[in-house]
């Protein structure tokens, strides 16, 4: 429950690089928070248009590292707090001005689903979808030592761009019926646009197999198209994308979620490793309520 006095503070660009810090600690147990904020500071940097907030509970984020990021419909939060019920992350939650939010996605770490509950369920959202993801991990020098697999005669690899791809990869993007066209479509836009990708393009150029990295610096979007499933490009296009992230300083991760047997199988394969489970809800405003258990 917030406390009289609580206040929603703002965390100061210039102070993005403090917080994100606090995270280097006890490497890689707070790697989510690391890389989510790194993410966002070089958004930043190179859109200084770009409307993202970062929040704290009064002011006193150098304590935990408390932060709630708003960027548009999504929400990401973060606390290393050390009582095990989120307690600070609820007050500060509970600050959101959740009635004003049509449409919110949340990819949370399962240690926050509790403070996530409470505050759905006190606030009476309504709970469109509830997804449970494996959280896989690759360290960057494991990627680097990794053998790289032939490519198919006259395949290559390219990053992908909003103006050549755009339409092509959201067209045949599985999660586009869980959110909006106007959010799906904006965030692939700004994906293609801003963080690394991994395109594999066939002997006439036809892409055929691609793997983007999100807003949490993590594996995202692998697809294939229909007609050259089960040829191993899905392990092509992943591989390459870990390497390509660790000559930049990046470790690897990705969020597979937990019925999509194929591409559990595809990461494990490759040597990523479950470190924890990544929750992905997406909610409306204050309607009927549906509890999120």
């Amino acid at each position: 429950m917030a406390k009289k006095g609580d206040q929603r503070m703002d965390i100061l660009f210039d102070e993005w690089s403090e917080l994100r810090d606090i995270y280097r600690r006890n490497w890689p147990k707070h790697e989510f928070a690391f890389y989510l904020l790194q993410n966002y500071i070089q958004w930043k940097s190179q859109e200084q248009t770009l409307n993202v907030n970062i929040f704290s509970l009064n002011g006193n984020w150098r304590n935990d590292g408390t932060f709630v990021l708003k960027d548009g419909f999504e929400i990401y939060f973060y606390s290393s707090e050390i009582d095990g019920y989120g307690s600070y992350l609820i007050r500060l939650l509970k600050l959101l001005e959740w009635e004003k939010l049509s449409e919110i996605s949340m990819d949370y770490l399962g240690t926050h689903h509790m403070a996530v509950t409470k505050v759905i369920n006190d606030n009476n959202l309504l709970v469109r979808s509830s997804n449970m993801a494996n959280y896989y991990f690759m360290a960057k020098e494991q990627a680097l030592a990794a053998t790289s697999l032939p490519l198919p005669e006259g395949f290559s690899f390219a990053r992908l761009t909003p103006t050549k791809h755009l339409d092509y990869v959201y067209n045949q993007w599985p999660l586009r019926s869980h959110i909006s066209y106007e959010a799906g479509y904006g965030l692939l836009n700004r994906l293609l646009l801003l963080n690394e990708s991994v395109g594999l393009f066939d002997a006439e150029g036809v892409l055929v197999s691609w793997c983007l990295s999100d807003q949490t610096g993590a594996h995202s979007d692998l697809q294939t198209v229909d007609s050259h499933c089960r040829k191993g490009y899905g392990r092509l296009v992943v591989m390459e994308l870990a390497k390509r992230l660790a000559r930049n300083g990046s470790d690897s991760k990705a969020y597979v979620l937990q019925e999509n047997s194929k591409s559990v199988k595809l990461f494990e394969s490759i040597g990523f490793h479950k470190i924890q489970n990544l929750h992905w809800v997406v909610i409306n405003g204050k309607e009927v309520k549906t509890p999120l258990l």
